[in-house]
């Protein structure tokens, strides 16, 4: 005869070391839901069964009561495990039918007829009965998982509800109720078989996780396919973009550097022109001179964005020449770059009598002087004048421009350098928003820093810092402002 508290010791083990094997799985697969679950239900109810193996040992209080509800706490954990696992959620009713038998009618029972072991067992093979019918549903509903795994599990399962409500039934039918733990051979047969379902149960639950994982590696890799797809097809769009627009680019650069070179021969001979007819015209009228100071200030300008345009295609190229220079000088040649329109007389210069050596490429540079001072012109005034002035402070040479004109709206201070962007408040004045562009990359192109402070309607002062150098310069270099 087998001997029912080994049996009961087995089965405490075998979910001991089930639940343990759950926990385990979750910890290195905790995207999986419910393992947890899994886990504690199997632990909860290993600790029930070894209280009601200590029947008789220690008190009906704990063996009975707390251990039938150990045992039900169990299966409930067990059901909300697999809805966990399934995406549903756990049924009200099944925590309403745990709740009234094991904590209302279950106590009732012991202490109203504390030997009457029929009815307790009925009563535990119903409810329990309910989880796993819950279980066999869920398993019913989801045909994800493979079709044998699943008819396997619920077929065990509907047997082991069958004998627990059967052994109730029995039981009651049968005259001479024995106590569960007492060597009878229909509870050693029903042990035995609880201990056999629950581990074809572990089997069958690890069977469904390691299928949903089967499944997610093949859907993640579909997905992953997919994206190695689509990104392939982008990044060939791209590449296709990316030729296009180096094409258009290069048609662009072309085109500005044609258009800027032909530019600059007509250019000339306007000026040439002008300076013919002021050497013949000794004392012209007054609507010719003032007709020829306006040819001379628009060929400026023009000369002036065709510089600004060959120094933006010359940094879009990388194309840099720099050589031994002197800032000075340099500052010198741009302001009698405006003595043709006559605006020389506004600007007053000042300098430090001491040279100011840098390495860098002097037409970027005298395109610099010539667009800081030009703006200052042109947003002031006619009679305020522009301060220019350069000093030396250290080891950097700071370039300091300061007007009285319109100034800049504060909030569009941060805008001020983006291509193309002018102020609001400068409509009423020809330009392109390319001068303060260019020349804040000019500065960057030469390492330096440039800061512009201004009040609306009080003027604008601008800052440039470049790094001076200890090379000689030769001071008889031609002026690059005028080529």
């Amino acid at each position: 005869m087998l001997d029912v508290r080994t049996l009961l010791v087995v089965i405490l083990v075998v979910a001991v070391l089930q639940g343990i094997g759950f926990l385990v799985l979750h910890r290195t697969q905790p995207g999986v839901p419910g393992l947890r679950s899994y886990g504690m239900a199997f632990i909860i109810f290993a600790i029930g069964m070894a209280l009601t193996a200590a029947r008789g040992a220690i008190s009906d209080l704990y063996s009975i009561l707390l251990g039938n509800l150990l045992i039900g706490l169990g299966h409930l954990v067990l059901a909300d495990g697999l809805c966990r696992f399934f995406g549903k959620r756990r049924p009200h009713w099944l925590d309403m039918i745990f709740a009234v038998s094991y904590l209302v009618v279950f106590p009732l029972c012991v202490f109203l007829d504390p030997g009457n072991t029929s009815i307790r067992v009925l009563l535990s093979g119903l409810v329990l009965g309910s989880a796993f019918l819950l279980i066999v549903w869920l398993l019913w509903q989801d045909e994800d998982y493979p079709r044998p795994l699943r008819w396997t599990l619920i077929t065990l399962t509907l047997i082991h509800v069958t004998l627990l409500n059967g052994r109730g039934i029995v039981m009651i039918l049968t005259p001479g109720q024995v106590e569960m733990v007492a060597n009878d051979p229909l509870h050693a047969l029903l042990f035995m078989e609880t201990n056999v379902y629950m581990t074809f149960l572990f089997v069958g639950l690890v069977g469904l996780v390691m299928a949903r994982i089967t499944a997610d590696i093949a859907r993640k890799n579909r997905e992953l396919t997919t994206e190695i797809g689509i990104r392939r097809q982008l990044q060939e769009d791209l590449s296709v973009s990316f030729a296009k627009e180096s094409e258009l680019r290069q048609q662009q650069q072309h085109l500005l550097h044609l258009v800027s070179h032909e530019f600059r021969t007509p250019l000339a001979i306007i000026e040439r022109a002008v300076e013919m007819i002021g050497v013949l015209m000794t004392a012209p009228p007054a609507a010719i001179s003032e007709r020829l100071s306006a040819i001379r200030e628009a060929v400026r300008r023009q000369r002036l964005l065709v510089q600004t345009f060959l120094a933006t295609e010359r940094i879009d190229e990388g194309i840099v020449q720099k050589e031994p220079l002197d800032l000075r000088s340099l500052g010198q040649d741009a302001v009698c770059y405006f003595a043709s329109t006559g605006q020389e007389a506004r600007i007053r210069f000042s300098a430090t009598q001491e040279y100011l050596p840098m390495i860098g490429d002097a037409a970027m540079l005298s395109t610099l002087f010539v667009n800081l001072l030009d703006n200052a012109l042109k947003y002031s005034p006619a009679d305020k004048p522009v301060n220019f002035e350069l000093r030396r402070e250290g080891d950097r040479a700071i370039t300091s421009i300061a007007d009285q004109g319109i100034g800049i709206p504060p909030e569009e201070l941060e805008h001020i350098g983006q291509r193309f962007f002018r102020a609001s408040n400068a409509s009423s004045h020809s330009g392109t928003g390319l001068g303060l562009h260019t020349a804040m990359r000019l500065v960057e192109l030469h390492e330096g820093e440039m800061r512009i402070d201004s009040s609306q309607g009080q003027g604008t002062t601008i800052l440039v810092s470049l790094p001076l150098s200890t090379y000689e310069v030769n001071t008889n270099q031609p002026s690059l402002v005028k080529a």
